[in-house]
């Protein structure tokens, strides 16, 4: 198959699936092409992926570069040029809206558009009245659509009620890089190594990682917080620890490619969001053994049970506070968890799974009726 994938390029989880997801699809043997504003940071240089830049437009009489056109006119190019099969949309907008246009331009529907919905497509864009009509075109144009959860979907067919319901395909992580071989074990002497990752913005309450974290240092005054990542968010949560009187305690490494290592250095995962559709850094923490405290808000319960961490009402710092101190001082029920969360990932979150439902989805749009509705098409 010949397979063009479109995403964000930054750090946020649908484009580190597009990402992998394209890598993966090239190993098995498919073309695989990467359209973005940027080269996507999981994206390896040594990947089979042929990666492909927005093209941008300096001229007079716009403020910025219409980027959304430049991107329905490259897909054009792209599908032209490269036999483009099946374009692969990770967000409704712009991505599905401009591969549809795309389509139109070159008048043949023999082009199929699959459109991954990621959660804030739908739950911060797609749903505002600006936008509402031509993501829920996006939708309908759409030759199919997966969710990365059970509560996007959900979310998706009540606010587009009118519309299938999308498919769900959870996100994955892959087995070779995040794993728990050489993994910290729970240190005696309280030197505890605390962990967040994200995006750095509002719904993320990056101030509660610091607050949660305080509380913990309170009690463990050798613990350290390392933060992965960068946003808007960054310097105000910054601020909070210096008013808290932990910075020197705190670790910003910015945005890594490859952060399996600090998981498995790791001995909590701090996950304080107002909701995560399908929270990736969740999967990958407890791929490597990392028990995660993280909100039971969205998508969260579906990969965070009580048997793998903690879950605490969206706000509480207290209680989150009070559910990491309750773990790091209780290694038996610490090591339970790290082994029941690694254990988890595997039967329900790995990539071999995620890879045979995106492939039979592709398979089914490319050859209508070629492959009997089986249960393996339901995540």
């Amino acid at each position: 198959m010949k397979i063009l994938t479109l995403c964000h390029p930054t750090q946020g989880g649908s484009g580190v699936i597009a990402s992998e997801l394209a890598m993966a699809m090239a190993r098995k043997g498919h073309e695989v092409h990467l359209l973005s504003r940027e080269r996507p940071f999981r994206l390896m240089e040594d990947s089979f992926v042929r990666f492909h830049a927005i093209p941008e437009i300096d001229y007079p009489l716009f403020e910025r570069s219409p980027e959304d056109l430049c991107l329905a006119n490259k897909i054009a190019d792209l599908v032209d040029g490269e036999g483009i099969e099946i374009i692969h949309a990770h967000y409704a907008i712009p991505h599905a809206i401009a591969a549809i246009l795309a389509r139109q331009m070159l008048d043949s529907r023999d082009i199929k558009v699959l459109t991954t919905l990621h959660g804030t497509d739908i739950m911060l864009v797609g749903v505002r009245p600006e936008l509402r009509r031509i993501c829920a075109w996006a939708l309908e144009e759409s030759d199919s659509t997966t969710a990365v959860s059970t509560w996007l979907a959900d979310l998706t067919q009540a606010d587009f009620p009118d519309l299938p319901r999308p498919r769900v395909i959870h996100n994955f992580v892959d087995p070779a890089r995040f794993h728990a071989e050489q993994r910290a074990s729970l240190p005696a002497d309280g030197r505890f190594r605390i962990l967040h990752a994200s995006n750095f913005r509002t719904i993320k309450r990056c101030g509660d990682v610091i607050r949660i974290f305080a509380g913990i240092r309170a009690r463990y005054p050798e613990a350290i917080l390392t933060l992965l990542g960068e946003g808007p968010d960054l310097e105000h949560t910054l601020a909070i620890a210096d008013e808290l009187g932990v910075a020197h305690a705190v670790e910003w490494k910015g945005t890594i490619p490859s952060i399996s290592r600090h998981y498995r250095e790791s001995h909590l995962f701090l996950l304080p969001s107002e909701y995560e559709s399908c929270s990736l850094v969740a999967i990958e923490a407890l791929a490597c053994g990392t028990p995660v405290i993280a909100s039971a808000a969205g998508g969260i319960p579906e990969v965070v049970t009580e048997d793998v961490g903690h879950l605490v009402e969206v706000g509480d710092v207290d209680g989150m506070i009070a559910a990491a101190l309750d773990l790091l001082g209780n290694p038996q029920a610490w090591q339970a968890r790290s082994d029941l969360g690694k254990a988890r990932i595997k039967g329900h979150f790995s990539m071999e799974r995620a890879l045979s439902l995106y492939e039979a989805n592709y398979e089914r749009l490319l050859c209508p009726g070629a492959l009997p509705h089986t249960e393996r098409e339901e995540a």
